[in-house]
């Protein structure tokens, strides 16, 4: 299976008939471009590595052609955002359920949060 476009994964689960988040199989060097963050966006409290998951999957990932790469990444029942920078340690959003973490890559995809 393919990465999902930026247009399908922007139309949101309820508009593509998905009840959870799932697997992909694109190419890794090349996922959705994030735009610039729109004025008034929400900010994301980014934290250390927690590491707490056994075996930790990266499920989507923006374009790593940019200096800033976002991941997906589930494990353990839960999801969280990487926010990685560069050659430097990587950030993460705190763990949460899988629809609450979808709904704010989806606002990352669109510039509303950053």
């Amino acid at each position: 299976m393919a990465q999902s476009s930026p247009e399908a994964i922007a139309a949101g689960p309820e508009d593509r008939g998905a009840t959870a988040l799932t697997s992909t199989a694109g190419n890794a060097d090349h996922g959705p471009h994030v735009p610039r963050p729109r004025e008034g966006c929400e900010e994301i409290v980014w934290h250390p590595p927690a590491n707490v998951e056994s075996r930790p999957r990266v499920l989507r990932w923006t374009c790593e052609c940019r200096s800033r790469v976002y991941y997906l990444v589930v494990g353990g029942g839960r999801a969280h955002i990487r926010r990685s920078d560069g050659p430097g340690p990587h950030r993460e959003t705190v763990r949460m359920r899988y629809h609450h973490i979808e709904r704010l890559w989806l606002k990352i995809l669109r510039g509303q949060a950053r």
